[in-house]
């Protein structure tokens, strides 16, 4: 899996992933197990890979229903696609115990981060503005 760069950003602070989605300007709160699948994504992991690891630490089918459906969630969202990325390595350990990966999902601040003049710039930045059509 991949994450949506440069649309999305991340930024773990204290076990808690915070996601902004730079497109549409909501922005999410990844904990627990959610924020360890979010990391691991990060680091490059499939989605097979992020299940089998899910089936072997928790021997469970519905952790396994449960973070597949997360996943999927993380797709719609238009968070991360199911393309295949160079894997990093990495220590991340999930959960002892199993609770449901959630995607707690925040617009109160869409009109907000989208009123940022970063938005109306093309690829030579800031503070040019696009070319009009």
């Amino acid at each position: 899996m991949k994450i949506s760069q440069p649309k999305v950003s991340h930024q773990c602070i204290d076990g808690e992933v915070v996601v902004i989605n730079l497109e549409n300007g909501s922005y999410y709160s990844l904990l627990d197990l959610a924020a360890r699948l979010w990391e691991l994504i990060a680091a490059g992991w499939s989605r097979a890979e992020l299940l089998d690891l899910v089936a072997a630490t928790y021997a469970d089918e519905t952790a396994i229903a449960a973070s597949s459906a997360f996943l999927d969630q993380l797709v719609r969202e238009g968070l991360v696609t199911d393309e295949p990325t160079e894997k990093l390595a990495t220590e991340i350990a999930l959960p002892a115990t199993f609770a449901a990966p959630l995607l707690e999902t925040f617009t109160d601040l869409q009109e907000l981060l989208m009123l940022d003049p970063i938005h109306d710039v093309d690829a030579a930045g800031w503070p040019h503005k696009p070319a009009e059509s």
